[in-house]
């Protein structure tokens, strides 16, 4: 049944009500706010259902009216979404060009590139893991989510305009067609590639449609006032629902993102017939609208703040400072409203369509000027010192390995290996581990190069050598890599000595280690499964008549060293970032622990922390360099420091 008073697009303060819940959801977990709050991130999904509600409303009242226009729909967005975006990444860059060293201030600029462009979502899903480690480094991580909206503002108009021309009696089935498509294609990538489905268009278009669909619906159907109360508190509910049951066991999107999709959905259109529900009311408070109104500039500030603060303030980020750094970025996003986006976006100052379109093309123009500079100018490092450039510079000085890194192929011939060590000799070992065991390849072919040895090299990112074991959301492949290497070592005449490398630290990092895939365990469960499977691997490779030996835990450090030895350099003074002895051994306990339980099965151990910490205190750098590029990673310079102590503690 169609209702013809309802139809009218209308302000409603409720929606930016709704908008303040999404963005504080999202602001209190990146704040880390609220201790173990982990599902925060779902405030992106409540903004998709709103925009694709609201632009479904211009487009069909305009499209109605015949007075659509593409120039006018995107230079209404470029005055909505631009200024504020170039205000935000200005700042981004002046705090960069202040705080970052070239390698990391060359990185944010071409972050900014594509955070203009609204590719972000396509780079950071090649790049990055939202989930990952390396994600709170990351100044603009967060823009990945504009871009899936802008990409959907690019293509929506049009494949709308088209339908709506042609085959407008079905325009609404069609839609519903590209959200179940859409959801589909969510549901058969959530588990098999996650960061797809996490960060790109087409297994994120359903949850706008669902605002389409739901504009549809609400325009469409009359309802009895008691129904759209109840799909008001519905709506709350299923909200409310995913944010306190969502956990990290759980693959999102997929069906999980339903309750927050749907629940916004029952908001929206349980609010649209024009009389005020007691949930629109409590949206409707003023408090709530302003964060609503602010909401797109308070996303926009909110991360690059956090993660600048996080640089700044290093070990002393604490709850007090989050706090603070939370309310500041509330602060200044309420000034670039105020001054900047609101007068552009609102027209208060008179700017023609043609006037916009040119303003904007200078603003891009500029942005890929500023970034080609930094850029080949390799991140601006006349900045600094030449001695703190000399240390920052060491970030650059990992090992890149990358062809062999294990990709879910068989291992089944050498040919399937990298060589490493003396050319023309065969091989003798077999070296495999996670990402440190990359980081030490140089360290390993000129230890065996040195003694005329040679042989075999894999690794695989975050997986540990010890069979039966999955990492979080590793997708099966530490279990996979394990596997193949073993079946490799089980076949008649292969390599007979083997060395396992890695950081050990898994079984007590976040997610930690376990026998099924995506599950998540206690970290007590965790470090016992360890030590089981790690006696399980040794004994499999004592019977396969292997000679085991296991690189220990590198001590590491407190920080990135070349980045704090820099800083320390530029302040005159000393980077206190290094472990005791007592610290590291207290630290890797449970490693030691199930070690001394197996040394029967192993041949030798080289201990990092006998070439490092006879002082007491592990140090990170030899003869002014640092020994690791990050925190943890041994350098590439220092493959010869590493060489020489494989060399002083294995004896044949």
């Amino acid at each position: 049944m169609h209702n013809k008073n309802i139809k009218t697009l209308k302000y409603r303060p409720d929606i930016d009500g709704l908008r303040s819940i999404a963005v504080l959801l999202v602001v209190i977990f990146h704040f880390n706010l609220i201790p173990g709050a982990k599902s925060g991130f779902m405030g992106v999904d409540v903004f998709y259902v709103i925009s694709g509600f609201l632009i479904t409303a211009i487009l069909i009242k305009q499209l109605d009216a015949g007075t659509f226009s593409f120039s006018s729909f995107y230079v209404h967005r470029i005055r909505r979404l631009g200024p504020a975006l170039f205000a935000v990444l200005a700042l981004v860059m002046l705090a960069g060009y202040v705080l970052l060293f070239p390698a990391a201030f060359e990185e944010l600029a071409k972050q900014v590139l594509v955070s203009q462009f609204y590719a972000a979502n396509i780079y950071y899903w090649r790049f990055i893991n939202y989930f990952g480690l390396h994600a709170d480094n990351i100044v603009l991580l967060h823009t990945w989510s504009l871009a899936v909206e802008e990409q959907f503002y690019l293509l929506y108009p049009l494949v709308v305009y088209l339908i709506h021309r042609h085959w407008r009696a079905r325009l609404w089935w069609i839609l519903a067609i590209g959200f179940l498509a859409s959801f589909a294609l969510n549901l058969y990538f959530v588990s098999s590639k996650p960061e797809a489905s996490f960060y790109l268009l087409p297994t994120r278009a359903w949850e706008l449609l669902a605002g389409s669909l739901g504009y549809h619906i609400a325009t469409r159907f009359a309802r009895p006032h008691q129904v759209n109360e109840w799909l008001g508190l519905c709506g709350l509910a299923l909200i409310a629902g995913g944010v306190v049951t969502y956990s990290q066991e759980i693959a999102f999107p997929g069906v999980f993102a339903l309750l927050p999709v749907m629940g916004t959905a029952f908001i929206l259109v349980g609010g649209q017939a024009g009389q005020l529900t007691v949930v629109s009311r409590i949206l409707g408070v003023s408090p709530a609208v302003y964060i609503g109104r602010i909401s797109y500039t308070l996303y926009l500030v909110h991360w690059p703040v956090n993660v600048f603060a996080h640089q700044i303030f290093a070990q002393g980020y604490t709850a007090s400072i989050r706090v603070a750094m939370f309310l500041f970025s509330i602060a200044l996003s309420a000034v670039i409203f105020h001054l900047i986006e609101s007068p552009i976006r609102s027209n208060s100052v008179q700017f023609s369509r043609r006037w916009v379109a040119k303003a904007y093309g200078v603003g891009l123009a500029i942005t890929i000027g500023l970034v080609s500079i930094t850029v080949l100018m390799q991140g601006l490092p006349q900045r600094f010192p030449a001695e703190a450039m000399r240390l920052a510079n060491y970030v650059k000085d990992g090992t890149q390995v990358p062809a062999c890194e294990y990709q879910g192929n068989p291992l089944s011939t050498r040919d399937h290996f990298c060589r490493i060590g003396a050319k023309g000799v065969e091989p003798e070992w077999l070296i495999y581990g996670d990402s440190h065991a990359a980081a030490a390849y140089g360290a390993f072919d000129q230890w065996l190069a040195g003694q005329g040895k040679a042989g075999l090299f894999m690794f695989r990112n975050s997986c540990m050598p010890v069979a039966g074991l999955h990492v979080f959301k590793d997708k099966g492949l530490c279990l996979a890599f394990n596997d193949a290497v073993e079946k490799y070592l089980a076949q008649p005449n292969a390599i007979r000595n083997v060395f396992l490398v890695s950081c050990w630290r898994q079984p007590i990092e976040r997610g930690g280690v376990s026998p099924a895939v995506n599950t998540l365990v206690s970290r007590d469960q965790s470090v016992g499964h360890f030590e089981n499977q790690l006696t399980e691997s040794l004994e499999n490779l004592h019977r396969l008549g292997k000679r085991v030996y296991v690189w220990e835990p590198v001590p590491g450090a407190r920080g990135n060293v070349p980045v704090e030895m820099a800083k320390a350099e530029i302040a005159g003074q000393t980077a206190e970032i290094e472990f005791s002895k007592d610290e590291y051994l207290s630290e890797f306990a449970f490693f030691f622990s199930a070690l001394d339980k197996n040394r029967d099965l192993i041949q030798q151990t080289f201990s990092p922390s006998i070439a490092l910490c006879a002082s007491g205190t592990c140090q990170v750098v030899v003869n002014g360099n640092p020994l690791y590029h990050d925190n943890a990673h041994v350098s590439q310079s220092s493959a010869g420091f590493w060489a020489a102590n494989l060399s002083a503690q294995l004896k044949p």
